[in-house]
């Protein structure tokens, strides 16, 4: 089974983007006026150096609105083979689902918001924002040792 993530997870995490870029924005313009207004050399020199690292932040920003819809992997759990691709820009990981350790299903008032996977080999997965993650989730109950499920009400980002 084939899992996207959901169109409404993707415009949810661009306005966040977009919110905090525009706040960055107002302490860079903060930066800027004090460099220009202040007459000591050390104001001067911290509004430099804020303005350069929030300056990176703009940037990278930029680049992730840009590339928003191409920047979230497709995941296939594949049953049959007993394995689980996870292929983003063209690349394909492969992970057979005997390699998982532990499941944690994380919820809020009832609906699965995202799924922490610990497996052998890549560590921790981490799955947010996809389309029938309640279904991932019966799927990969299905491969995790007994009392290596944990249901988390507690909703941890």
């Amino acid at each position: 089974m084939k899992f996207i993530v959901s169109e409404q997870h993707k415009s949810q995490e661009k306005r966040k983007i977009i919110f905090f870029s525009a706040l960055i924005a107002i302490f860079i313009a903060g930066f800027i006026l004090m460099f220009i207004s202040s007459s000591e050399l050390s104001n001067k020199v911290i509004a430099a150096v804020g303005t350069f690292f929030l300056a990176k932040y703009l940037l990278h920003a930029y680049q992730n609105i840009k590339n928003n819809d191409n920047s979230y992997p497709v995941v296939e759990i594949l049953e049959a083979q007993e394995k689980i691709d996870i292929s983003h820009k063209g690349a394909v990981v492969s992970m057979p689902l005997s390699d998982i350790e532990s499941l944690r299903i994380q919820s809020i008032k009832g609906n699965v918001k995202s799924l922490l996977l610990t497996t052998k080999s890549f560590s921790n997965l981490r799955f947010e924002g996809y389309e029938n993650l309640a279904e991932m989730a019966e799927l990969l109950k299905k491969y995790t040792p007994a009392g290596k499920i944990k249901n988390a009400t507690w909703y941890h980002r």
